[in-house]
């Protein structure tokens, strides 16, 4: 099993420039068409919620087999790592302490196959071994407590990258419009900003 580094500061900012080069725009900037077409404004701030158990659910701290993990595993050091797991018709989030011998469900569902499209996550980043958050299609979810709450925000559309920025974390969001929206969280993930500093 090979351990993928910490996605820190200064790598979150390499893969934030990489974003935007793979985008081809400068940040808020779309393709220009024939007619010079008003660009949809992105909303000032976004809110989490908070996710619960939900009914059927694996219990927090039950262990799985290593085969059920799914994507990327990060690690904040040499023992705590996250990911993702498969149980069922289901996604969770899962934890390490022990260098990735072993794995155990750390939170509630993320996802329920063929109900929540949305919330669909297949992408992990760590920030400390209490701190790491998953994201994908238009969710972004974050624990700071080491999975004993989890934060889950809807974005205004295609969460394309979620890093550690000298603030906080920072999220690429795109609309669809050719444009990148940057959204900054200072508090773990409950709430988010749009801002256009480069790293909030």
């Amino acid at each position: 099993m090979s351990k993928i580094p910490r996605t820190g500061s200064l790598s979150g900012l390499a893969m934030l420039g990489g974003v935007l080069a793979l985008a081809g725009v400068a940040v808020g900037v779309g393709e220009a068409s024939g007619q010079a077409a008003r660009p949809p404004r992105p909303p000032a701030r976004l809110s989490a919620h908070r996710l619960g158990p939900r009914p059927q659910a694996v219990a927090p701290g039950t262990a799985i087999p290593s085969s059920q993990l799914f994507g990327d595993r990060v690690f904040a050091d040499d023992r705590d790592g996250f990911a993702l797991a498969n149980d069922g018709q289901a996604q969770y989030p899962a934890k390490t302490t022990d260098g990735g011998t072993t794995w155990r469900i750390d939170g509630p569902q993320v996802h329920v196959d063929a109900a929540d499209g949305p919330e669909g996550v297949g992408y992990v980043g760590v920030a400390s071994a209490r701190s790491y958050y998953a994201y994908g299609s238009q969710a972004i979810d974050v624990t700071t407590d080491g999975g004993r709450s989890w934060w889950q925000t809807f974005a205004p559309g295609l969460v394309v990258a979620v890093v550690v920025a000298p603030r906080g974390l920072l999220a690429l969001v795109q609309p669809g419009d050719g444009s990148t929206w940057p959204y900054v969280s200072t508090d773990g993930g409950r709430r988010w900003r749009y801002s256009t500093r480069l790293g909030g």
